[in-house]
């Protein structure tokens, strides 16, 4: 029920109906936000994030935009080649490397997602006027990842880096 619940406010936050625009200016506390189901199983600390982990997190926030025929692809199969180890979008002129693994700091990825002013366009994931930024907890996801080496799928049996 709760992955049901987390799906439904997913598909109206990114290109759309997400609650920056709604809750500007007031004090919305993060763990009412939905998109933070996915941080309960990793609250203790202990588990690892493996790449199934950050493409549910793309699924749940990303793909409606980012997906084929768009400069940045994160649809399943094609979101880690498309990331390791690759250049940002021309579009981005500052944009540098989208994700360097053991480096979150780095990674051009996890600055669009946790800094409110990147070099170039908006943080995200936005809506159709406001950036909607991920609860902090998922960003913390998304860099454990990077900083474990950013490791495949498991489809390629996660040896690829």
């Amino acid at each position: 029920m709760v992955a049901l619940a987390v799906a439904l406010f997913c598909s109206n936050v990114a290109c759309g109906g997400g609650t920056a625009g709604r809750d500007a200016g007031r004090d919305v506390p993060a763990a009412t936000d939905p998109r933070a189901a996915i941080c309960a199983a990793f609250e203790a600390g202990t588990a690892i994030v493996d790449y199934d982990v950050v493409q549910t997190i793309f699924n749940q926030n990303c793909v409606i935009c980012h997906s084929p025929g768009n400069d940045l692809n994160l649809q399943p199969g094609a979101s880690w080649p498309g990331l390791v180890n690759q250049p940002a979008p021309s579009a981005e002129a500052c944009g540098g490397t989208l994700v360097v693994p053991g480096s979150p700091s780095a990674s051009y990825l996890y600055q669009k997602l946790t800094n409110p002013s990147p070099c170039t366009g908006s943080q995200m994931p936005r809506t159709d006027l406001f950036p909607d930024p991920l609860p902090a907890c998922v960003t913390a996801l998304i860099a454990a990842w990077i900083a474990e080496g950013a490791v495949g799928p498991a489809t390629d049996g996660g040896a690829d880096r």
